[in-house]
């Protein structure tokens, strides 16, 4: 018997979703919805926390894969609209060429942090389209590693907040804890010495440049001792948008070698490549590593692992998901 799409999602939406819990999530898709109509880029919110207007627009579409991806994608291209699709085609690419894929999304700021858009809302989930989609993923085969669980269950044992109150970045805690995320699902460690000093940097990301607000002071944990990067000596590669670059490559992104990238090199005892870019994470950055395949014919050879990390906002944002970009 054909199973009705919209009957199943409605279920799973139920099971996910207990009852007396239903008013929450009914005033977080309103919060959400509310900031997607924002005149700016930013949002603000409560004690001084900022939101980005497009996150809040990805989490208020509903659900935004196969079919539905025509109605709440932004990319031009209809033949570029379905991220599943992209995703799980790179994946078997990836498979092809000997190498795992991690898929690693930045969870919305909002997803952790949703009493900060209203103070009736619990510090818990209330983003079921984005789970559902994680697991509309796993079944064809594609490792997802949810990082929410890890920063919610951090929220409590950090003194700062784990992304930029200012900024649609996570904060240097927050680079943390999903560097140490990462390394627990790679199996792989090597000798290198590598040591971890805690600093405290002045960040005044976009949202409060838009704003017009002073800049905030916060933690990072930078990172000194062996190399973080050697492109031809690293088993792994941390793939895709500027959340792969952030607190690590200094100027106008705060600080050097504190980022996600040095943090992950740390954790594994073991130098990574980085192949990050400061627009999407979508398609740009799986072009980039295309073109360091074909530049270099001995440089895909020792990769293991691809760690593909971007802002989960790209699955309807993204100027395009190409699903046709070969690895090699």
């Amino acid at each position: 018997m054909k199973i009705n799409r919209k009957h199943y999602l409605l279920s799973l939406w139920l099971s996910m979703v207990p009852l007396f819990g239903m008013a929450q999530h009914t005033t977080f898709q309103a919060r959400c919805a509310e900031g997607a109509q924002s005149q700016g880029l930013a949002v603000q919110a409560l004690d001084g926390w900022c939101f980005l207007k497009s996150e809040l627009r990805f989490l208020s579409v509903g659900e935004f894969w196969g079919e539905c991806a025509q109605q709440t994608s932004l990319a031009a291209n209809s033949k570029q609209r379905d991220p599943l699709q992209a995703i799980v085609n790179y994946k078997k690419a990836l498979d092809e060429a000997g190498i795992a894929l991690i898929l690693a999304p930045i969870p919305p700021k909002a997803v952790v942090y949703p009493d900060k858009l209203d103070k009736r809302l619990a510090a818990k989930r209330y983003d079921v389209y984005l789970q559902t989609f994680y697991q509309q993923l796993k079944q064809q085969g594609v490792n997802v590693l949810d990082l929410t669980p890890s920063l919610l269950q951090a929220r409590s044992s950090v003194s700062e907040p784990l992304y930029c109150l200012g900024d649609s970045h996570l904060s240097g805690e927050g680079c943390r804890i999903v560097a140490e995320t990462i390394a627990q699902a790679i199996k792989a460690r090597g000798k290198s010495s590598y040591k971890v000093t805690k600093e405290t940097v002045s960040v005044r990301g976009d949202l409060y440049k838009a704003l017009d607000k002073k800049p905030e002071r916060r933690t990072v944990y930078t990172v000194s001792g062996s190399k973080t990067q050697d492109a031809k000596a690293a088993s792994v590669v941390l793939m895709g948008d500027s959340h792969t670059l952030v607190f690590d490559v200094g100027g106008d992104l705060f600080a050097e070698k504190a980022g996600i990238a040095s943090l992950l090199a740390a954790s594994l005892k073991m130098p990574i490549d980085v192949v990050g870019v400061r627009g999407s994470g979508a398609t740009p950055a799986r072009i980039n590593l295309y073109r360091k395949s074909k530049q270099d014919a001995a440089y895909l050879q020792n990769k293991k692992t691809v760690v593909w990390c971007f802002a989960a906002r790209e699955f309807t944002e993204a100027s395009g998901w190409n699903a046709s970009v070969p690895v090699k």
